[in-house]
């Protein structure tokens, strides 16, 4: 088992400065209690929350690039569209725009995916808005008890990433190690993911914008009203534009579908309270990426159920075979009974 002692303390050090933030804000009882549970999420962040990110987008890369390797150019021109939707699967293949081949493509992306979050620290957002994202992503109203424990938990999350982020930053051979991508896991991620995405969006926009002469004000105020995150400055979260010699939409299709496996993981884990895994005849993507095991269970059942359609569409031929020798078998029977 690898070794988080070293995370465990720099777990610690991160949160030092929240815990005396909630020591201003509360009583001493009321503060030394919540200290001690918010210390302890975020030591299961560090030691609990698997796999990690690095590990997740290994993964995605994986299946990604074995999707590629047996695409048909239809798959490829479905993602290169400008719009996505949320059920594309990202596929990549060599064209006049992209000349590279489709696992360095996905190599690339993933590189560029990887380097984003590493950097990407995580500004505050108003409290009302913050309060209007937690109950969109928890999909449910949401009492006061409730609320504030989920509040206390994204702040110590907050605060972990940034910390960690503010660490990769700086020069050193240890503080190398101290990325996000390597030390934490799914639960972090999917707060940190929104703000990531954003500065993708951005970065395509930056592109969109330059081959056109022309700005819609007005949409980009409606765009912010309805994410509060299109009104954060550029400065907060500066534009990514997409990597070198990728079709936009290819690119578009490679963030956006592991962001969906990313939410399709958690909403799993939070109503089963067990690894993201299939339940049911469908494939589960997510599982393939965030389940513990790298998809080992998942494949598996993948194999099983391949086996066992053939095994039916195997006896389905031998049935129609031997249907077809019973008639002809009957009808000569009946031929020769005439005769």
């Amino acid at each position: 088992m690898t070794n988080l002692s070293g995370s465990d303390d720099f777990a610690a050090r991160a949160l030092a400065s929240f815990n005396n933030q909630m020591n201003l804000a509360n009583t001493q009882n009321e503060s030394t209690t919540a200290a001690i549970e918010i210390e302890s999420y975020a030591k299961s962040l560090v030691e609990d929350d698997l796999p990690k990110i690095d590990s997740a987008v290994k993964s995605y890369l994986s299946l990604v690039a074995a999707r590629s390797s047996v695409a048909s150019d239809i798959d490829v021109i479905s993602v290169s569209s400008p719009v996505v939707s949320s059920t594309v699967q990202c596929t990549f293949a060599s064209t006049a725009k992209t000349p590279m081949d489709a696992n360095r493509c996905a190599l690339v992306c993933a590189r560029t995916l990887l380097a984003t979050m590493n950097s990407t620290a995580i500004p505050p957002l108003p409290h009302s808005e913050h309060l209007a994202s937690i109950a969109e992503n928890e999909d449910q109203t949401i009492d006061n008890g409730d609320n504030k424990q989920i509040e206390l938990e994204k702040d110590a999350s907050t605060i972990l990433w940034n910390k960690l982020v503010q660490s990769s930053s700086n020069t050193g051979d240890k503080k190398k190690q101290n990325k996000p991508s390597k030390v934490l896991g799914r639960d972090s991620l999917q707060i940190a993911f929104p703000f990531i995405a954003e500065r993708f969006r951005r970065g395509i926009m930056l592109i969109d914008n330059a081959d056109t002469d022309t700005s819609d004000d007005a949409k980009a105020i409606e765009s912010s009203q309805k994410n509060p995150l299109h009104s954060l400055s550029n400065e907060l979260l500066p534009p990514v534009v997409p990597p070198n010699w990728i079709d936009i939409g290819q690119w578009r299709a490679f963030y956006e579908e592991f962001g969906n496996l990313l939410s399709n993981a958690c909403q799993s884990h939070n109503e089963e309270k067990e690894p993201p895994q299939s339940t049911s005849k469908m494939d589960n993507d997510s599982a393939l990426v965030w389940s513990c095991d790298k998809g080992v269970a998942e494949l598996k059942q993948r194999r099983e159920m391949r086996a066992q359609r053939a095994s039916e569409a195997l006896a389905s031929v031998e049935d129609a075979k031997a249907a077809v020798t019973d008639a002809v078998l009957g009808s000569a029977a009946t031929g020769d009974g005439g005769n």
